[in-house]
């Protein structure tokens, strides 16, 4: 098994919709799935008990896994705080 660099950012939000309903960042995931292909994955969700969402990508290298999760950490919090 491959263990890829990972990189997990949570954002304090003061509104929960269905993260599909928002295309920004519906967009911002798509960007960066695209980009790592079969080389990461990203995971976008919001926390269980706190009013947060997080951010996690695996990707090849640590500089392509942080800017990956620091873009659709960015939109998140446009949309969401």
């Amino acid at each position: 098994m491959t263990v890829f660099p990972q990189v997990l950012i949570n954002i304090d939000v003061k509104v929960r919709p269905d993260l599909s309903t928002v295309p920004e960042i519906v967009g911002a995931i798509k960007d960066a799935e695209d980009a790592l292909g079969n080389r990461g994955r990203v995971l976008v969700r919001y926390s269980g008990t706190q009013n947060m969402c997080r951010v996690m990508v695996e990707g090849p290298t640590k500089e392509e896994t942080v800017k990956h999760c620091e873009r659709i950490a960015e939109v998140v919090r446009k949309k969401l705080t």
